[in-house]
């Protein structure tokens, strides 16, 4: 019985999915314990402040579920799940870059209540996360495609 071999992209692939969506789940854990303090993260970022009690009710549970899902749903899951993984990774960064802009000086509030000032350091996290949803998405999208077949030569 001979060993089944994992490809340098997939064990890649694996690694990223595993890593992203684990950092995700244990985020939304994280603020799942405190929903009034993340709701107040994200007040102090003064983007709709009013509205911060909507996204802190919703989005630890999306980060659990996208999380869970980059790391152990089928295929077709998983990709919805780096889409929507980008999708919050874009809306965090651009609100992390809006408030460091601004020079509101805040916690980023990226795993619940408190951490680190928002910074230079903050976005290039964003940054680094981004590209790491990219390369996952392009590894799986390699994977997807059909193998090139070589054009029949005339008789």
């Amino acid at each position: 019985m001979t060993a089944a071999r994992i490809s340098p992209r997939d064990a890649g692939a694996w690694l990223l999915r595993l890593g992203l969506g684990g950092l995700l789940a244990v985020a939304g854990l994280l603020k799942l314990r405190d929903p009034s303090g993340f709701a107040a993260e994200i007040a102090n970022y003064q983007l709709l402040p009013a509205l911060a009690a909507y996204p802190a009710a919703i989005l630890p549970a999306t980060e659990l579920v996208l999380g869970l899902s980059l790391m152990a749903a089928p295929a077709p899951w998983r990709r919805a799940a780096t889409v929507g993984v980008a999708i919050l990774f874009v809306l965090f960064t651009i609100a992390v870059g809006s408030a460091y802009a601004r020079g509101i000086n805040i916690a980023c509030g990226c795993f619940g209540g408190g951490g680190a000032a928002i910074g230079p350091l903050t976005l290039l996290r964003n940054l680094a996360l981004l590209l790491g949803i990219a390369a996952l998405w392009t590894l799986d999208a390699s994977r997807r495609r059909p193998p090139s077949v070589a054009p029949a030569q005339p008789s």
